[in-house]
C-alpha cells in the first residue's frame, strides 16, 4: 500500500446519478462531466458506471480524453467541452466524438472533413449567455448558427451554455435562461430544429426549472452539494475517501518548536504523530496550524508547516496512538466526517479542487 491513497467508492457514483435523476424527472436526458479524469476519481472507471446506469452523453475537456473513453469501449455520445485546434478534426470522426464550437473556421473545416469522408459529424454549439468565456456572443449567436447550418456534413445536436453565478445569483441566472430561450425560439422561427440543448450545471439543474431536455451535472455526482439548501431536495453520498497511516510517535516537551518556521511551539508536553503526506501528495500547506484529519474516530489538529512529505498531528487527546493506524484527511471515520467543503473553506480554495488535487496526487483503490 502507497504512504496515501484514495478510495473511490463506485456504487457512491452511482446512487448520485440516480438522485440527480429522480430530483430532475425521468425524463431528463442527463450529460454527466467527467473532465480533470472524473474530478480525480477517474474516468474510466466513473464512464463505465455511468454509461450502465443510463446517462445519454458524457462530458469532457480534451479530445484526448474522449479517445481514451472510446479505447476502453465506451459508446455513448461523448461531448468536448472545450472546442477543438484543426489537428484533431480527423480524430473526431475516427472516434465518433461531438465537439462543442464556438469558431466559424473551425465549423467549416469539420465541413470540409466531412464531405472529404462522405459523411455527417454532429456538433453543439457554444453560445455565452453570461459567463464572459468561449462562446458566441448571445446577440450574435443566430446569425452563426444560420451559417454553421448551412455548412454541409455538420448536424447541430443543440446549443450550450454555461452559468456564472447559479449558486449565488437568481436574478442573473433567469437572465442566462432567457436569453438561452430566446435563442431558441428564434433558431426554431428560422426552421433550426435543436434537439438537446444544455445550460444547467448541477445548482442549475436542481435549484431552478430550466425547461430543456438535458442537464450537465458535475460536483452533485462525486457526492458534494453546490449549495446546503440542497440537501434538503437530494441525498448524496461522498465517493473520494483520502487515507494515509501514522509512521511515527513520540512526546515532545513545552516550548519546542514543530516543523518549518516553527509556526507552532508546543505549550505543554505534547505527543506528536506523523503522517508521511504533504502538499506533494496534494494537501493544501494552506492547512498548515488549522487543518484536522481523523484518528480512532475523532478529530486531531494538524500542526506546525505542512511539508512536502511530512505532516504532524497533535495526538495528546488520544489514550494510545500506534505506528500504522489509519488516518483519514477526506472522507469518513467512525462517527466523524470531514468534508471537501471543509477543507476548501480552510484552504481558500473550492471543493472541486480539493478532489480533483487529491485524486490525481495519489493512487486510487476502488471499491
Amino acid at each position: 500500500m502507497s504512504s496515501a491513497w484514495v478510495e473511490i467508492d463506485l456504487n457512491a457514483i452511482a446512487h448520485n446519478f440516480e438522485e440527480i435523476k429522480r430530483a430532475v424527472g425521468h425524463d431528463k436526458k442527463i450529460m454527466p462531466v467527467i473532465k480533470a479524469d472524473a474530478y480525480g476519481h477517474g474516468l474510466v472507471p466513473v464512464a463505465r458506471v455511468l454509461e450502465e446506469k443510463g446517462a445519454d452523453f458524457l462530458a469532457v475537456s480534451y479530445v484526448e480524453e474522449g479517445i481514451a473513453l472510446r479505447k476502453a469501449g465506451i459508446k455513448i455520445p461523448i461531448a468536448i467541452l472545450l472546442g477543438i485546434i484543426p489537428e484533431e478534426i480527423k480524430a473526431l470522426f475516427t472516434y465518433q466524438l461531438t465537439p462543442i464550437i464556438y469558431r466559424l473556421e473551425i465549423a467549416k473545416k469539420l465541413s470540409q472533413e466531412a464531405q472529404k469522408r462522405r459523411t455527417q459529424i454532429s456538433v453543439f454549439v457554444k453560445v455565452d449567455t453570461g459567463m464572459g468565456r468561449l462562446g458566441v456572443f448571445y446577440k450574435e449567436a443566430i446569425s452563426f448558427l444560420k451559417e454553421v447550418n448551412h455548412l454541409p456534413g455538420l448536424k447541430i445536436e443543440g446549443i450550450s451554455s454555461h452559468l456564472a453565478l447559479a449558486e449565488t445569483d437568481r436574478r442573473f441566472t433567469q437572465k442566462q435562461f432567457m436569453r438561452f430561450k430566446a435563442i431558441l425560439r428564434a433558431a426554431s422561427q428560422v426552421g433550426l430544429t435543436l434537439k438537446f440543448n444544455h445550460i444547467a450545471n448541477s445548482a442549475g439543474a436542481l435549484m431552478y426549472e430550466t425547461g430543456l431536455s438535458v442537464i450537465r451535472p458535475g460536483l452533485t455526482l462525486y457526492g458534494v452539494y453546490p449549495v446546503r439548501s440542497l440537501r434538503q431536495k437530494i441525498n448524496l453520498r461522498p465517493a473520494m475517501c483520502f487515507k494515509t497511516r501514522i509512521i511515527y510517535v513520540k512526546w515532545l516537551p513545552p516550548h519546542v518548536g514543530v516543523s518549518y518556521g516553527h509556526t507552532y511551539v508546543t505549550t505543554k508536553k505534547t505527543r506528536i504523530a506523523v503522517i508521511p503526506i504533504g502538499y506533494d501528495q496534494g494537501l493544501f500547506r494552506q492547512l498548515s496550524n488549522k487543518g484536522e484529519v481523523l484518528v480512532q474516530g475523532k478529530r486531531v489538529p494538524i500542526i506546525g508547516t505542512i511539508c512536502m512529505h511530512l505532516t504532524m498531528l497533535d495526538v495528546t487527546k488520544l489514550d494510545k496512538v500506534d505506528i500504522g493506524e489509519e488516518v483519514v484527511i477526506l472522507g469518513k471515520q467512525g462517527n466523524e466526517e470531514i468534508t471537501a467543503d471543509e477543507i476548501a473553506f480552510k484552504a481558500g480554495t473550492i471543493s472541486y479542487d480539493v478532489l480533483c488535487r487529491f485524486g490525481r496526487s495519489n493512487p486510487r483503490v476502488y471499491l
